[in-house]
């Protein structure tokens, strides 16, 4: 059986949110700052190949140049649980704590959109195992995402990868809101 790297659960609440969202009445999301959360899974590669859950803040701002054109720019708090691993032939786990600057670019279809996501990731790597040490860098973060916005509040499902060779790459799959003001 081909190995899946998110829960079928996370998908199927993030598909039924959107479900759920566009029975209403659709108005687009606005233009302007926003806050929001997100809760998600996150996978590491390498010494560290196992899953684990992350929860994420964010803020930034949309703006609104273009009717069809969505830019804007995001900082973000990434912290995920502990991924199990092996290094050096011994047990070890990995906590990482990410801080995200990115800039985003997609197409708005009224309250549907698509994007893409390009930044840079500064990470702190919390390493437990005998002989093994924390870790800290910074390296790029890119992904995708689509979003559903009604009212001021926009349901973002999205997908990130922080390229970070030294602890292993990160994919970390994420279903959260924003609230524009």
């Amino acid at each position: 059986m081909p190995r899946t790297y998110f829960s079928r659960p996370l998908l199927a609440a993030g598909l039924a949110a959107g479900l759920a969202l566009s029975a209403a009445p659709a108005m687009a999301a606005g233009t302007g700052f926003y806050v929001g959360a997100g809760v998600g899974e996150t996978h590491g590669d390498g010494a560290f190949d196992d899953e684990t859950s992350h929860w994420k803040l964010t803020g930034g701002y949309h703006f609104g140049w273009l009717p069809f054109l969505d830019l804007g720019a995001e900082l973000s708090y990434v912290n995920t649980g502990e991924l199990q691993g092996e290094v050096g032939g011994r047990s070890a786990t990995l906590e990482v704590e990410s801080f995200q600057a990115m800039g985003l670019a997609g197409l708005s279809f009224g309250p549907l959109g698509l994007y893409a996501k390009a930044g840079m990731a500064d990470w702190d790597a919390e390493r437990s195992g005998s002989g093994i040490g924390d870790r800290s860098g910074t390296d790029p973060v890119y992904g995708v995402g689509a979003r559903l916005g009604l009212f001021g509040l926009t349901g973002r499902l999205e997908y990130e990868h922080i390229d970070a060779d030294e602890i292993g790459d990160l994919d970390m799959l994420t279903a959260g809101v924003i609230y524009t003001f």
